[in-house]
This record gives structure tokens, sequence and C-alpha cells, in this order.
């Protein structure tokens, strides 16, 4: 099988060198792709460009912000016949449409410099969701599609929204859950949900693309 697997964080630039973005490190995209190389599909690494990098002989596509991965991601889907993807990049929701300096507004952007202010407040925009446009930009009208979701909360109701937004959408065909409470340097499990009700528990990484892999070969 291709598969096309999105890894690392975006940033969205403040000015020329500052900027939002998360803590994501790329390694659950990298240490996929690996794995399903070793299993003898073909792998397309597209990962943020400070972000953990496959160790194996891959197709490797940079970006770093949201636009750039947008762009990459609707190149990449229209010129190949992928079967799956597993979109496991951390997208920013938001980007800085602008800059308050002191009570003066500022264009904000990579190919801004910015003065110095004694108070600064930043003007968020909401970003479209790129997962709901994978089928759409896909050469293959079959393609399947994992959205991985990391929480940050004990509250199980509060987790269970989370979910239910994506493996609602009709873009959406999987959804990878894990929580950033239950993430150790020893433990990185997954649960993956094919159905809001219907779930199964992945002990990591590898588990997970076993997973998949099997419900692609049973049609899903």
């Amino acid at each position: 099988m291709k598969i096309l697997v999105t890894a690392g964080g975006t940033k969205e630039y403040i000015d020329g060198v500052r900027y939002i973005g998360n803590c994501s490190s790329g390694q659950t995209g990298a240490d996929l792709v690996d794995y399903l190389t070793e299993q003898g599909h073909e792998a397309v690494w597209l990962g943020a460009k400070c972000a953990v990098r496959p160790n194996r002989n891959v197709t490797q596509i940079e970006y770093e912000t949201f636009d750039d991965l947008s762009s990459a991601m609707q190149s990449a889907l229209s010129e190949n016949h992928f079967d799956a993807v597993f979109q496991a990049a951390a997208v920013s929701d938001f980007k800085v449409s602008s800059v308050l300096l002191d009570g003066e507004h500022f264009q904000a952007g990579r190919k801004v410099k910015l003065p110095t202010a004694d108070e600064v407040q930043l003007v968020l925009t909401k970003q479209p969701k790129l997962v709901s446009s994978i089928k759409k930009w896909s050469a293959n009208p079959q393609i399947v599609v994992v959205a991985f979701k990391l929480t940050n909360s004990n509250d199980d109701s509060t987790r269970k929204v989370a979910i239910a937004k994506l493996i609602n959408q009709q873009a959406v065909d999987l959804v990878a859950h894990n929580d950033l409470n239950e993430i150790t340097d020893c433990t990185h499990g997954f649960c993956l949900y094919s159905e809001f009700d219907q779930a199964e528990n992945c002990a990591n990484i590898k588990a997970l693309a076993d997973a998949v892999i099997h419900k692609l070969g049973g049609g899903l």
C-alpha cells in the first residue's frame, strides 16, 4: 500500500523571528513511517522542518507553516494514488493575523520586523481543518483518512466530545486518540476508533499501524 504520513507541528509566525507553535516532536510520525516501510509498504513522510525524521530511505517533503502544509498536502494527494493518510501532524487551529503593540496594529508574518513595545497583543484568526479536505484533494476517491487526536484532560466526557467531533465527520474514517496525561517515557498507546462506540486499544504506534492496515485489507 502507498501511505502518506504527516508529522511534526506547524509554526505560525508573529514576525521574522517569533512564532506560535506546539510541542510536537514528530517522533510518532517518524516511527510510523519506519514501521510501515519495514512491513513492505511505500510510505511518504510529510513533516515539519524541525521534526524527527524517519531512519528509512523514503520520500520526504518539508513544511513549516499551516499554509506550507496545506499546499504540500494538496500537491502530494493530487499527484499520487495513496491508499491511506495518517494525519499525525499537530496543526495550529489559529494563525496570527496581526499584532497590537502599545495599542497600534501591525501586520504579522515571516517578512515582518516588529518594533519593541511594552504591551503586546496577538490577534488570532481561526484556520480551516485540513483533515476535512483530504478526500477532496485526493486522486484516489477511496482513500482512508486516519485522523490523530491528542487530548489533555482527565475528564472522560471531555475526551469523548473531542473524539466525537472527528469521527462524526464524513471526511474521517478512523480516529487515533491518546491523552497527554497517559503518555510516559515507557508508554505511548492509542485507542483506534472506527465508530464512536467501536474502539480498539493499541499499545503503541506499531500496533496502531497493524490495526489500520488490517482494516484496510478488510475494506474497513
